[in-house]
């Protein structure tokens, strides 16, 4: 906007003093900030300062560019956030380069700087004014903001109270912190031994391919020694081949023995031609499709170092070596090619056997070319040239083949063994969660009969399923059984609270289910989390009950919080149930929000009853026929 004269037209506006030679600092405030337009290059903020003195419609205002503001740290201030409106600054004012466009605020610093001799003596007593709001912190962007007195609220409501409500009082989840932590401490001490193993098994792997078979023997040795989940998980925790399976996935105990299968491979390898040797039984956990996996990846990685020597090799020429290595590698992908992989880690490795076998066609390729080449310039005879390839020797009976097919031939039984048992529970397990489901929603409709029915069909097939395919191999509990065991914790846990009013603890559910094997800590924990949700639906529901329905919806509550709490307490959640802890406190929040509108409605300072037929509108108006017999009004008024 451009400058207008004052009022009375007695002087221009303020802008024509910048023709003197030594211009006073002026004072104003910021009566408006633009933020640059984003996106834009070369975009800088710019407002409008209102010039202390200038009053009413008449007054103009100065133009203010973020560049031309003198002080550092108000400058950033206005580039990146911007000036707020009333922010006082002292400036010179910059004349207007034509009569369409607007004098230019310059030289800007905030006010109470002390740059301008007007801040002190005779008529400066508004520079020392400035100067006291510097010092007591109300300059600034702040300075418009007044906080309250610190006053302490009410306390909040006591747990014990809020959870009161519920028949048995709440659940105790200490225990399960024990169980975690214990569980936990077995995992770290697992964790500590596989990882200096695994370092050891690298540097065995690195004296291999410096052909120091014998201290790289040594140190396999020793880190074989080092690491042993059933040391570090203790007898009662082995006894359990469930929590045995948990403790060496939390410990990593997996990549452990495939980096020791892979390095007594090659070991194997380089000493007598086999990639195949036996794995060791200190490193099998006693869960016959677990190791057979790790034997599988350790015996793949063990086929990926053969490329690397097999380069080594090529540098001095050595094609025999390198077809050797060739012949294994492409029998063990043969071999592969037979099973049927599903989509898990061992597939993605397998994947891999296909690059070793092309890099290895490669060298054998160009090594057996070079040799020509070299021949053929020297006159002499090809060495090797009458030998016949080391894969299309005659096989000698009983002797030693580069892989192992019986070791194979047993792993792929019992895989597919395995594989057939997965596709079984998969199917069966779908049933135990359907008929879950079923009983939550026979529950929401207040059908116990058949919420019963179908929780008794649940527990005898789940225990049929436990008996006959779990209990032989643990590692398919992790899936879609373990789904369903947790849709049917949730289903007994929400039965006991809509007929006796309690949240279940770990022993009670397992005692309520009648099944003949114990859930998992996981599967109590994200069922009685997935509890939470149809809580906070049948608080939704019970609400619209109005002001009676406020004793049900508080023990929804103090369910809800109840959980909540105890697993706050918890020293570390499963991985699996992370995700759902924000869903359990947006139901929490909920039902307290649901309690807050029901308290409003209990203070009686609103009607929810409509006005009876041929009520006079104006009585509570006191007009017309406001003689207070009309209507039925004197009920809510």
């Amino acid at each position: 906007r451009g400058c207008s004269p004052r009022k009375g037209g007695s002087r221009a506006c303020a802008c024509t003093r910048v023709g003197e030679a030594m211009p006073p600092k002026e004072s104003g405030h910021v009566s408006n900030w633009n933020h640059p337009r984003p996106g834009k290059k070369n975009s800088e903020g710019f407002g409008f300062v209102r010039v202390d003195g200038d009053r009413g419609e008449s007054a103009g205002d100065l133009f203010l560019y973020a560049d031309s503001i003198k002080d550092s740290k108000l400058r950033s201030e206005a580039k990146i956030f911007g000036l707020k409106n009333g922010t006082r600054i002292r400036f010179d004012i910059q004349d207007a380069a034509s009569s369409r466009r607007s004098c230019l605020a310059v030289n800007v610093e905030p006010e109470g700087s002390g740059g301008s001799g007007r801040d002190g003596g005779g008529g400066g007593g508004g520079g020392g004014k400035a100067e006291v709001a510097a010092a007591d912190g109300s300059n600034g962007p702040m300075g418009g903001i007044e906080a309250p007195p610190a006053e302490p609220p009410a306390a909040p409501e006591a747990a014990a109270s809020l959870w009161s409500v519920l028949e048995g009082g709440a659940p105790s989840f200490a225990s399960l912190g024990q169980d975690l932590e214990a569980l936990q401490a077995a995992g770290r001490t697992l964790s500590e031994t596989a990882s200096a193993g695994r370092r050891l098994i690298f540097v065995a792997m690195a004296r291999l391919h410096r052909s120091d078979l014998a201290g790289a023997r040594a140190v396999l040795a020793d880190a074989e020694a080092r690491a042993s989940p059933q040391a570090a998980a203790g007898p009662e925790l082995w006894a359990d081949r469930e929590l045995r399976l948990r403790i060496c996935d939390m410990g990593g105990f997996s990549h452990f023995a495939q980096a020791v299968v892979a390095c007594r491979g090659f070991l194997s390898f380089l000493e007598h031609g086999v990639l195949t040797p036996e794995m060791p039984e200190q490193l099998r956990i006693g869960i016959e499709d677990v190791d057979d996996e790790r034997y599988l990846i350790g015996t793949i990685d063990a086929a990926r170092e053969l490329e690397r020597f097999a380069v080594n090799r090529g540098k001095v020429l050595d094609l025999r070596s390198i077809q050797i290595c060739l012949g294994a590698v492409q029998s063990l992908e043969q071999a592969l090619m037979q099973f049927d992989f599903r989509n898990s880690e061992v597939r993605r490795r397998f994947d891999g056997i296909k690059y070793a076998v092309k890099k290895l066609e490669t060298l054998a390729y160009e090594v057996d070319l070079a040799k020509k080449r070299a021949a053929a310039a020297s006159g002499a005879a090809v060495d090797g040239q009458t030998e016949e390839p080391p894969a299309k020797r005659a096989k000698v009976e009983g002797e030693a083949t580069a892989i192992d097919i019986k070791i194979l031939q047993g792993i792929k039984e019992r895989y597919d063994h395995f594989d057939s048992l997965r596709e079984q529970t998969y199917k069966r397990s779908r049933d135990v969660l359907k008929n879950a489901k079923n009983a939550i929603f026979a529950l929401q409709r207040d059908d116990f009969k058949k919420a019963d029915t179908m929780l008794s069909q649940c527990a005898k097939d789940a225990g049929s399923i436990f008996k006959e395919i779990i209990a032989r191999s643990p590692s398919l509990r992790s899936g879609a059984f373990g789904a369903a065991l947790e849709e049917l914790v949730e289903a007994l846990g929400y039965r006991a609270f809509r007929r006796e009013k309690r949240l279940l603890g770990r022993s009670d559910l397992q005692e309520a289910s009648g099944l003949p094997f114990s859930f998992t800590l996981p599967e109590y924990l994200g069922g009685v989390m997935d509890l939470t949700g149809e809580v906070g639906r049948l608080a939704v529901r019970s609400a619209s009950r109005g002001r009676a329905a406020c004793g049900d919806v508080e023990r929804c509550l103090a369910c809800v919080d109840t959980v909540y709490s105890g697993l706050q307490e918890l020293p570390h959640l499963p991985a699996t149930l992370g995700k759902k802890m924000a869903t359990l406190k947006v139901t929490l929040t909920k039902i307290e929000g649901i309690l807050y509108e029901l308290a409003l409605l209990s203070q009686g300072g609103l009607s929810v009853r409509a006005p009876a037929p041929g009520a006079d509108p104006d009585w509570q108006q006191g007009g017309g026929k406001g003689d207070g017999k009309g209507g039925d009004g004197d009920d809510d008024a």
